[in-house]
């Protein structure tokens, strides 16, 4: 009698926290094959018992939820149809004579049709680089934040072979044969290409307009900026985490990264406002000023919340639910899809009731017909923000690292100001009365385990010298 079995990995993926949903195959003494399905879940919505995905049973469905709900029903429907399907291709083959990759090789088929394998998985017509890039984030499906990212990198990757293209017209970026110095290349390319545009006008203008043709998503901005250390070392990290991916799935033996040295990113300890400050601007009489006065509730009402912008332009009424705001982050809920919980002290509950009775129908978005604040655009948002700390007084000198160079700076306080620093400020106010990075990040919606609360803990031992300072 024939046996299926489905389980997760033991190992989760380091960007997304989801585990891999493995199929074992039994049948008599003979017969017992293991594969990966190249379905990914996290373990909360895993069950052992039935060995299926748990789909939840809201009561109510806000947008996340019903799109996590239809992401999870989806597949719960492809581990079926696998299902299915190796139990009615093994009624097809000689019982006697199974191969011994023949589980490996339907699951593969399966799941990637147009490649055809022989005792590795290649291509009929040879696949180009970016081909492979596609395959890669279409397999992996990370959160869209991460997506946008690789998406930097695979533009920068096609400008940069049609700019090799400008000396050799054959050069062409191929995972077998991209070497060692093809990176080392790449990235010194990428680091000055906001010179080489300047010189190259007209071939910029093209490649950033038209080129390369097998990548769907084009540059939107035709300006090419300088960039930091910070940005390199990020998209260097994303270029090795695809050729590793690579070499694990036995697409390529290449490994050119090899030898490449990827230096740590840089950051600086997290700039917050005081209490003091954060309640001055809170207070502070701009009346006169009433289009101010809107964004600058918005912003004190996003420090005392600490939620990311993109989660606070699509609240509506719906996330106050028993005196607390309840969402589920952007930026984690593709992966641990955990829902944020901050109880609204009398402040945040004063502005929500000052907006209750207005007509918030001018801020209304495409991603939100019912705000719950009178929102604008983020752009705009963070010029009024600036704009509010100058007329407040918020003008002390901070230290900053610039992004691009890496030194240390010394600017105005309403100079650096943004809607980010509303979820560090939260954060920072916070640690620096209870060091539980995990009471926080239950409201904040870090990840488990963020290293960012390690940047906090300078904050933390500057406080503890202040204290300690006051008893000299």
């Amino acid at each position: 009698m024939a046996t299926i079995i489905l389980s997760l990995s033991t190992k989760s993926d380091k960007v997304t926290s989801q585990h891999e949903v493995l199929i074992r195959f039994f049948h008599g003494k003979h017969v017992n094959q293991r594969t990966k399905t190249n379905v990914f879940v996290h373990p909360d919505h895993w069950s052992d018992a039935t060995q299926s995905i748990i789909i939840p049973k809201w009561r109510t469905l806000s947008k996340e939820r019903k799109q996590l709900k239809d992401e999870l029903q989806q597949k719960s429907e492809r581990l079926a149809a696998i299902t299915s399907l190796v139990q009615s291709s093994f009624q097809e083959i000689d019982k006697g004579n199974v191969p011994n990759d023949w589980l490996k090789k339907l699951i593969h088929d399966f799941n990637f049709p147009a490649v055809t394998t022989t005792a590795k998985p290649k291509p009929k017509q040879k696949k180009s680089f970016f081909d492979w890039f596609e395959l890669f984030l279409k397999t992996k499906n990370y959160p869209l934040g991460s997506t946008k990212s690789f998406r930097v990198l695979e533009r920068a990757l096609g400008r940069y072979q049609g700019y090799k293209r400008k000396r050799n017209k054959d050069f062409t970026l191929d995972i077998d044969t991209i070497s060692k110095e093809t990176i080392i290349d790449f990235f010194d390319y990428f680091r000055r290409e906001h010179e080489l545009a300047q010189k190259n006008p007209k071939l910029f203008e093209k490649l950033l307009r038209d080129y390369p043709a097998e990548i769907t998503q084009k540059h939107k901005s035709p300006k090419i900026t300088e960039r930091g250390d910070n940005h390199i070392v990020n998209l260097q990290k994303k270029l090795k985490r695809f050729f590793l991916w690579l070499n694990k799935e036995g697409y390529s033996t290449n490994r050119p990264f090899d030898g490449v040295e990827i230096k740590a990113e840089k950051y600086g300890t997290p700039i917050i406002l005081t209490l003091e400050e954060r309640n001055k601007i809170a207070d502070f009489d701009l009346s006169s000023k009433p289009h101010l006065e809107r964004q600058r509730d918005v912003f004190i009402f996003q420090c005392l919340i600490g939620c990311r912008v993109r989660d606070l332009l699509k609240m509506t009424p719906d996330n106050v639910v028993n005196g607390q705001i309840e969402y589920i982050p952007r930026k984690t809920k593709d992966n641990k899809p955990v829902t944020a919980e901050v109880p609204l002290n009398d402040r945040a509950t004063a502005i929500l009731e000052k907006y209750r009775n207005v007509d918030l129908s001018p801020y209304k978005s495409k991603v939100n017909s019912n705000p719950l604040l009178p929102f604008i655009s983020s752009q705009k948002y963070n010029e009024a923000i600036k704009e509010v700390f100058k007329i407040c007084g918020i003008d002390r000198m901070v230290t900053v690292l610039d992004p691009v160079s890496g030194e240390q700076a010394q600017k105005p306080f309403y100079e650096i100001a943004s809607s980010h620093l509303a979820r560090r400020t939260f954060v920072g106010l916070l640690y620096n009365q209870i060091q539980d990075p995990n009471l926080i990040s239950s409201m904040s919606g870090h990840v488990e385990g963020s290293r960012e609360f390690a940047r906090y803990r300078k904050i933390e031992r500057e406080a503890k010298k202040k204290a300690v300072d006051l008893i000299n």
